[in-house]
């Protein structure tokens, strides 16, 4: 046979396979998507992963069915009451309550009633107890770690960092920091990281961060302390990542995350904890596990964190609709953030349960050279690491385009950007290399205001949407000064706390209306600063609060915060202007009798303290 003849075949068969593997994948996901949560449903034999063929014997959906496959064929591959009043697996518990529809009341494209604590409906649970031994017979469970070669070398070290066994808080979500030392005994880099998990079904995800090694003022904890997104204000870049679904960190061949002496010397463990049944008295001592070598690779790593840091994601009547958020890094911002090219090596997408789709895209000169991702089916439960070989070049003004896409909910209020679960992010975490080339390892948006403008010393001082942003928030800024103390002078008693929406009130809000730093985007990220602070959130809620011709447009996620929302009483206020109420407050701390200007001052100061630590977590 002609070599030729001989490729040609080998390129058909390869063409054929692929097509084939294609089909297979996009047929279990179209059946996932006749079960409620069928894109959710754990794997027994490995914590944090999801079984994508839910009734079949392979968690990749290929050949013979399980127990509940079985069940479901005989249904018609459809999702019905009879199929969810079945015990396929024989543990005592229905295909429904398993899955998240207790009451069976599911129906294709709506939202389950419950979306954790899911359990596969096809294996007795708990898997490996003697009563289910005999129904799992054909369960084989091959609980592989993290595939990297470089862990197995002679040379490779490594060192855990693990919480002591800790009381979980009975809130849904909760974020818990410990910042540990490094190595400094040589340089090394770090080639990999694995999750150590106890509690998987509380931990949510796990970072390690990176603290500035020339502040010599941070030091380790002996304990976990509750944090938030941020673990440290040193503590900025990320070293470790561990979700649910992933088996840890494997980098490049030529690249790794420089720690000991000329390196990190400590580094912030920050786990989040997702219970939303608000359990008490369960306990957690999870963490990573780091391998590190000192035979030093080519070129240091870094992280790179682009995506959109606004969302508002509100309510459609059934059936559930889908909304697009964007976020660009410009060419502009690349071309002062980069010093030369960088090369991402890998990347993940990062959105929760709401998110349907995400995709990640490198342009160059207006046009588009690749994707670097594209979930069109994202579950966050089986994240997707996209591995480069060779990696993508990313060049001074390429721009970096970053589209996530939801599911609506059909009721209950919208769901906004935050750390908890049941809230929504949209990021792309990108591994990259050399690190010297990229000094700031963000290019994020809250809206369309970018954090390049905010933090490059070329753009920080620029005005956006005609607002001298950083002026605005000095400490001895007139315009500031003046805002709040006409607004809180005339919209609020001193002394009983109570708004008061009289005449000069709305005079004065409407004045603060037309200062730019208090409308539109910009006016949006000015909001989230001086919500920090006592002072603030009073001036912000008088000012949604006796908003009565609706001057401000901001949304419901501007407003909200964990106790309520800001201005909710707008509607009563305004039907009877001079009828005055209790002001809501999340802080505990007495207003002053009468606003001075070093009040103002202090509440500004607070916000730009606040600004400069700003990270894109």
């Amino acid at each position: 046979m002609s070599s030729w003849k001989c490729f040609r075949e080998r390129v058909i068969h390869h063409v054929t396979v692929t097509c084939l593997v294609l089909q297979l994948t996009a047929a279990f996901k179209m059946f996932q998507e006749h079960l409620p949560n069928g894109n959710r449903v754990p794997n027994p034999c490995n914590p944090g992963e999801v079984w994508g063929g839910v009734g079949h014997l392979v968690p990749g959906g290929q050949g013979r069915r399980n127990p509940f496959g079985e069940d479901f064929h005989k249904e018609g591959k459809q999702w019905t009451q009879s199929l969810c009043l079945m015990d396929s697996d024989g543990d005592g518990r229905t295909n429904g309550e398993e899955l998240g529809d207790p009451n069976c009341a599911w129906s294709s494209g709506e939202r389950p009633q419950r979306i954790t604590n899911i359990t596969h409906p096809g294996v007795c649970d708990p898997w490996d107890s003697v009563q289910c031994q005999a129904m799992n017979g054909w369960l084989k469970c091959n609980q592989n770690g993290l595939h990297c070669p470089a862990i197995k070398t002679p040379s490779t070290r490594n060192l855990s960092f693990t919480f002591p066994e800790t009381v979980i808080p009975a809130r849904e979500t909760t974020y818990y920091c410990q910042l540990f030392d490094l190595p400094v005994d040589d340089d090394y880099h770090l080639v990999a990281t694995e999750p150590i998990l106890v509690n998987t079904d509380t931990v949510h995800h796990i970072l390690l961060f990176g603290c500035d090694p020339s502040d010599s003022d941070v030091q380790a904890t002996p304990e976990p302390f509750m944090c938030a997104m941020l673990a440290h204000p040193r503590c900025l870049d990320i070293i470790g990542t561990w979700t649910v679904g992933s088996r840890g960190d494997c980098l490049h061949d030529n690249v790794g995350f420089s720690i000991g002496k000329t390196g990190y010397r400590k580094a912030a463990l920050q786990i989040h904890w997702n219970n939303p049944s608000l359990l008490a008295n369960t306990t957690d001592a999870s963490g990573l596990r780091m391998y590190f070598t000192p035979s030093r690779r080519s070129y240091d790593a870094g992280m790179l964190l682009v995506g959109q840091e606004y969302l508002e994601i509100t309510p459609q009547p059934p059936p559930s609709k889908q909304v697009t958020f964007s976020q660009a890094c410009p060419g502009r911002c690349t071309q002062e953030m980069l010093t030369e090219s960088i090369f991402i090596t890998a990347t993940v997408n990062h959105m929760h349960y709401r998110g349907v789709s995400q995709r990640i895209e490198l342009y160059r000169n207006g046009s588009k050279v690749r994707d670097i991702t594209y979930d069109r089916f994202y579950h966050y439960d089986n994240p997707v690491i996209y591995s480069f070989n060779p990696p993508v070049e990313v060049r001074p003004g390429d721009e970096i385009r970053t589209t996530c896409v939801y599911e609506t909910p059909t009721s209950g209020k919208s769901m906004c950007f935050g750390d908890g679960t049941q809230d929504e992010m949209c990021y792309g975490f990108m591994t990259y290399y050399p690190k010297q080339n990229l000094p700031i390892p963000w290019c994020t948006a809250r809206k369309s205001v970018q954090k390049c403008d905010r933090f490059l010393p070329k753009f920080r001082n620029n005005s956006i949407d005609g607002c001298y942003w950083l002026a605005f928030l000095q400490p001895t800024n007139q315009d500031t000064i003046n805002i709040f103390k006409s607004v809180l002078g005339h919209c609020l008693d001193a002394k009983t706390e109570e708004n008061r929406c009289t005449d000069s009130c709305l005079a004065s809000i409407k004045s603060a209306r037309e200062h730019p730093c208090l409308s539109g985007d910009i006016g949006s990220y000015i909001i989230s600063k001086f919500r920090r602070t006592s002072i603030g959130f009073q001036f912000l809620n008088a000012l949604f609060t006796c908003d009565c011709e609706d001057r401000f447009d901001n949304g419901y996620c501007d407003k909200r915060y964990r106790g309520g929302t800001l201005g909710e009483a707008s509607q009563k206020m305004c039907a009877e202007r001079y009828t005055s109420i209790k002001t809501v407050s999340p802080y505990n701390g007495s207003s002053p009798t009468t606003l001075t200007s070093l009040t103002v001052l202090t509440l500004v100061s607070v916000s730009i303290t606040s600004l400069l630590f700003e990270t894109p977590s």
